[in-house]
């Protein structure tokens, strides 16, 4: 039988294509098809053809018509009886629907060998018409095993009312395929009300929050009617629904794939495909909020009814829109989740005939399905053996690829699943040992995602994020790595849920290698996000090509990122990228060298300014270039050579009659490390110099904190108070600045520790609080050495947290402690040379 169905496909498409340029057969009949040796297909007797929508009036004397066993006579309707529609027996217009008919009665011989009426002329057809009972062809072979997909197909084509039939042939071309394939059968199985609360596990309005990693209150978030269905779906499903959106409405949302709720960590997991309007254009898909697919130029007129359907096979999910496919996705990771649900942001919209059909098993099944199986019912032994054996059968097609992945996933799985330490982290290796056998192969980058994945799973950010710059450095151009970079922005967002330091990574490799996911809407919302929140580095300069010019944009903000992660080879990367330009963009270079000087790189600085002067560089820039190196020097001469020799020579350098804003970066970089360092006698000789010059507003107030840092260092209370009091009461004591702890340190040498630690209690917990309020958290046991926040804590805020406790203990009269913190400051920096340092 499958055979003939090939040979009819065939007739389809024939039919199909001549629909396509606007003509119709209107006498399809078996007598008119002839079958080549090969199976080709030949169409005759086009004599009864006519044009679509013709104004030519079919009902016009002398037409031909034919019964089933003659050929030719005289009449008023065009065809065959055995083989014509209702409607044109009755002298209607021929159309799609009518060739449609005609199909099916040839199908219906093909799945029963018997015409599904017995009809001679059209006088007795028109007389017996409303008699006629169609049997069903499973009915009426009954030892042919009609497919029941097929007998379907065949009584849809036979519908005596048009609007049940077809409405073209490639849509009975597309099930007639199915059937060839082997692909699943639709079963409906449920069907959901919005208005019936039994359908219904949860049904609220909720708050979701996005970024609360990076940002400090729940700006970014979006009050949403969420629903999510009691009935789980497992294996393939189909969701079917009419919906019309309103006046004022936005769109809405269908969840797919959403856990159960014991295993649901947030209410968006899962997938969620939005579907916008002509007011908002914003169909996407996507994944635990992040976006996977974007089609602005697919959306919904309002006020207008649609059929909505979308397909989940495997890990394929399927979006139509009145039954034509708008797109199609396939995700690398399995589909958890059997739960559905609707998500809207208004209530303007009507959803009716919400159906939930599931899919059988395809008659062609995958190799991979047994597996498969055995992993989801847990068996990880028996999924390890079959994905070993598939993977050695097949080493060079995909399935095979897939399968040694699979492998490694399994492995991955079963430790998950294990609660003893020592052998789960056996089992973990055991996993990466698996997908280190990716390489070499085909799939080679899918072995940095397993890797990844093993990282991510045993909470190893640093390793994950490195498998992932390395998949990216070594296959720049695979067909695969499109997998890993859309997982790398789904991980980048998922973190910006809970933890800092892992979304600083993810962003910094995405600005690095993945510019093109910076245009991205959401991507672009969590950058903004992060830049609004994060604490400004004072001694970064604003940058004059900012708006002009984007990718100095960009490489300005990655170097920031760049450098609260201690990232010192990224820097080198991207100050080579802004050499590129004409003319150098000096603010950003020179910010980038005192980042890697700041983070005590100083060989590096070093290196690349004798780099950039070697290679005659210089004679593309302006003025202000050679002057910023010039300065940089003097902060590389310091570590060369010693404290009081950089002061020195810097000092000699500024005999002018104003200073640049470098001479003023430069300036508080020595003051800083005078005290850092206990050099104290040097500190008047900088006061001097300073105060010749007008300062910047900003570099005024910095230079005036660390006065008060210095005379609180000597004990002279009396001075450190005068310059605290220059500044409002408010100023002082609300958690703005570092005027708050030094006020607070000032009080405790002054008043004592109860009024002090009165005025440190002033300061709200945050999960990631500013570096000047980093004591206050101190105080209250959430930041500290022993605290989990000492390994989340970037490297500059541990520096500042032991600078802010080592001067407090020595205003406290505790210089032990204090000279302990002095010691473990010395240990955040990087070595000479960008390497980290060992304690």
């Amino acid at each position: 039988m499958s055979s003939l169905i090939r040979i009819f496909i065939s007739v389809c498409q024939a039919v199909a294509y001549a629909h396509a340029k606007g003509v119709l057969h209107r006498d399809l009949k078996p007598e008119n098809i002839i079958v080549g040796q090969y199976g080709q297909v030949v169409i005759l007797d086009w004599g009864l053809a006519k044009i679509i929508r013709h104004p030519e009036d079919d009902e016009i004397e002398n037409e031909k018509i034919m019964t089933s066993h003659s050929l030719t006579k005289v009449g008023k309707v065009v065809g065959t009886v055995s083989y014509m529609a209702p409607e044109r027996a009755k002298g209607g217009e021929a159309t799609v629907q009518t060739d449609i008919y005609s199909l099916g009665v040839i199908l219906y011989q093909l799945l029963t060998l018997y015409p599904p009426f017995r009809r001679t002329t059209l006088k007795e057809y028109r007389k017996k018409m409303d008699e006629e009972v169609l049997i069903d062809p499973m009915e009426m072979a009954p030892y042919r095993d009609v497919p029941l997909i097929l007998s379907k197909i065949a009584t849809s084509c036979l519908a005596t009312q048009v609007d049940q039939r077809y409405q073209t042939v490639d849509e009975l071309i597309r099930d007639l395929e199915n059937y060839i394939e082997g692909r699943s059968e639709w079963f409906l199985i449920s069907e959901l009300d919005i208005a019936c609360k039994d359908d219904w596990e949860f049904q609220e309005n909720v708050l979701i929050a996005e970024h609360m990693a990076i940002t400090r209150t729940t700006e970014i978030s979006d009050w949403v009617s969420l629903m999510i269905s009691k009935s789980s779906f497992t294996g393939n499903i189909k969701l079917e629904a009419d919906v019309r959106i309103g006046e004022q409405g936005h769109g809405l949302g269908f969840l797919l794939s959403i856990p159960e709720a014991a295993e649901r960590q947030n209410l968006n997991d899962g997938y969620c495909l939005w579907i916008g309007t002509d007011t908002n254009k914003s169909t996407k898909l996507l994944r635990s909020t992040v976006e996977v697919i974007s089609s602005p130029g697919t959306f919904l007129y309002r006020n207008i009814w649609y059929h909505i359907c979308i397909e989940k096979i495997d890990n394929n999910i399927y979006f139509y829109i009145n039954d034509i496919l708008q797109f199609s996705y396939i995700g690398h990771l399995p589909l958890t989740g059997t739960h559905i649900g609707l998500l809207s942001r208004d209530a303007d919209f009507e959803i009716k005939d919400f159906y939930v059909h599931v899919g059988n098993q395809n008659i062609m099944v995958n190799c991979l399905v047994v597996p498969d199986a055995f992993l989801a019912h847990k068996n990880y032994s028996a999924a390890l053996t079959e994905y070993r054996r598939i993977g050695y059968s097949f080493p060079g097609r995909a399935e095979g690829r897939e399968a040694m992945f699979r492998a490694g996933i399994t492995l991955l799985e079963q430790a998950n699943s294990l609660t003893d330490p020592i052998e789960k982290n056996q089992t973990y290796d055991a996993a990466l040992d698996e997908f280190q056998k990716l390489r070499h192969t085909p799939g080679a980058p899918l072995e940095y995602l397993g890797k990844a994945l093993v990282y991510q799973a045993q909470h190893d950010y640093d390793e994950e994020v490195k498998c992932y710059e390395l998949a990216i450095r070594r296959y720049p151009h695979h067909p695969l790595l499109p997998l890993l970079q859309e997982h790398i922005v789904y991980r980048m967002h998922e973190c910006s849920r809970y933890h800092r330091k892992a979304t600083y990574q993810f962003i910094l490799l995405v600005t690095s290698h993945l510019p093109k996911v910076v245009e991205n809407a959401n991507t672009k919302k969590l950058f903004q996000s992060l830049q609004k929140h994060w604490e400004p580095l004072p001694f970064v300069f604003p940058e004059k090509h900012f708006e002009t010019i984007p990718q100095i944009s960009l490489h300005s903000f990655s170097m920031q990122i760049a450098f609260w992660l201690a990232k010192p080879f990224v820097l080198l990367e991207i100050i080579d990228d802004l050499l590129v330009f004409r003319p150098f963009p000096v603010e950003t270079i020179g910010n980038a060298l005192y980042i890697l000087l700041e983070l005590g790189a100083w060989e590096l600085v070093s290196q690349k300014i004798a780099q950039i002067e070697s290679r005659d560089l210089l004679e593309y820039t302006c003025f202000d270039f050679p002057a910023t190196l010039r300065v940089l020097k003097f902060g590389v001469l310091f570590k060369k050579e010693g404290l009081k020799k950089g002061v020195t020579v810097f000092l000699e350098s500024l005999k002018k009659s104003h200073i640049t804003l470098d001479d003023e970066r430069m300036l508080n970089y020595f003051m800083i490390n005078a005290i850092d360092e206990q050099q104290l006698d040097l500190i008047p000789l900088l006061q001097e110099k300073a105060h010749q010059y007008p300062l910047s507003e900003a570099g005024n107030f910095r230079f005036k904190c660390i006065e008060i840092s210095y005379y609180l260092y000597i004990s002279e209370w009396k001075k450190s108070g005068e310059l605290l009091h220059q500044f409002s009461m408010d100023t002082l004591t609300q958690d703005k600045s570092i005027l708050h702890f030094l006020y607070g340190c000032w009080l405790y040498a002054t008043e004592g520790k109860e009024i002090a630690f009165a005025h440190f209690s002033v300061n709200l917990e945050v999960p990631y609080p500013r570096t000047w309020s980093l004591f206050m958290h101190y105080l209250r046991g959430k930041a500290g050495e022993k605290q989990p926040w000492f390994q989340r804590a970037f490297l500059f805020e541990k520096r500042l947290l032991f600078r802010e406790l080592a001067l407090f203990y020595h205003c406290s009269g505790d210089q032990a402690k204090s000279y302990h913190y002095q010691t473990l400051r010395k240990f955040e920096y990087l070595e000479a040379d960008g390497s980290t340092k060992n304690p």
